[in-house]
């Protein structure tokens, strides 16, 4: 995950350039993004004929739309876990979120651990710091390689309680991991997690890893994701998803293919498609099952 710096940031562009979007069917919900740009950056989200040239000429075809959509879903769930009382929020691969800082209004005390590597956290954290934006005394910032390093380790020496009922945010991450890390991230969720814990996380489809090509977008965003020198390493049969998880010790709850996030998110009242998203993700929200023990396939 040599260029975790990259993708952050794109994820954050996109998101501080959907947060003006004159069409309200479109526009996005994080409206903290900005405050991480740089200055050129923020100058091209608030031109419009600049952001709709970089969002639908320079980046691949459809992501836009689809980190509009998987912003909005990603925010439903964090929302709900708040309301529900969970006690502790795992955001992996946290990049520059800020839904600890947009929904601190909304927290009673759940705790937000924030995972990632210390080159995305450290930068993030200066720039909150130098714009004087306080940090609500629930977030947690676990500095971490997900490749190399134990994040059971590395959280329960930040105060993750193993036994607690907790959320796993697993946003845009787990294609960049390789196969074995994945693994981890479900046996450690499996084992030290406690009853009725959830994941929400985004995946592309195995087909895309094959490089198959058959997809909306899909040679595109590849060729994209190469030139940053980061790879995608990890995909899944979406249409097996719900064995997969059963395996590692999950019930699926609830599956979002890009047919299904076109369909709710970019189609208006009277069937016409005001957006078109980029084919190759889907998102799953799925919950320990009790006394589940890790299957072997």
């Amino acid at each position: 995950m040599k260029n975790r710096t990259s993708t952050a940031g794109f994820t954050c562009f996109t998101r501080a350039c959907a947060s003006v979007e004159e069409d309200g069917r479109l526009r996005g919900t994080d409206d903290l993004a900005a405050v991480f740009l740089p200055g050129f950056a923020r100058i091209i989200m608030k031109t419009p004929f600049l952001r709709r040239f970089f969002m639908h000429h320079i980046a691949p075809p459809g992501i836009y739309e689809y980190v509009i959509i998987r912003t909005k879903i990603f925010d439903r769930y964090f929302l709900m876990g708040l309301s529900d009382g969970i006690k502790q929020i795992v955001i992996l691969g946290a990049g520059m979120d800020s839904r600890a800082l947009r929904f601190a209004h909304r927290n009673a005390g759940t705790r937000i651990f924030e995972v990632d590597q210390p080159d995305v956290q450290n930068p993030k954290r200066e720039i909150l710091q130098r714009k004087k934006i306080s940090l609500p005394s629930e977030i947690v910032f676990v500095g971490m390689d997900f490749n190399t390093q134990d994040l059971f380790e590395e959280l329960t020496k930040n105060g993750y309680d193993p036994d607690k009922q907790t959320l796993f945010l697993w946003e845009g991450l787990c294609m960049y991991l390789q196969p074995e890390s994945v693994e981890r991230m479900f046996s450690f969720i499996q084992s030290h997690s406690g009853a009725g814990s959830e994941i929400l996380f985004d995946f592309v489809r195995d087909s895309v890893i094959r490089k198959e090509h058959t997809l909306y977008g899909e040679k595109q965003i590849y060729r994209t994701v190469e030139n940053t020198g980061e790879d995608w390493a990890f995909g899944i049969d979406e249409n097996n998803l719900t064995s997969y998880l059963s395996h590692r010790g999950f019930e699926l709850m609830q599956h979002y293919t890009s047919e299904d996030m076109q369909r709710d998110f970019l189609t208006a009242e009277d069937g016409s498609a005001f957006g078109r998203i980029n084919a190759t993700h889907h998102i799953a929200h799925a919950r320990l099952e009790n006394n589940s023990t890790l299957k072997e396939e």
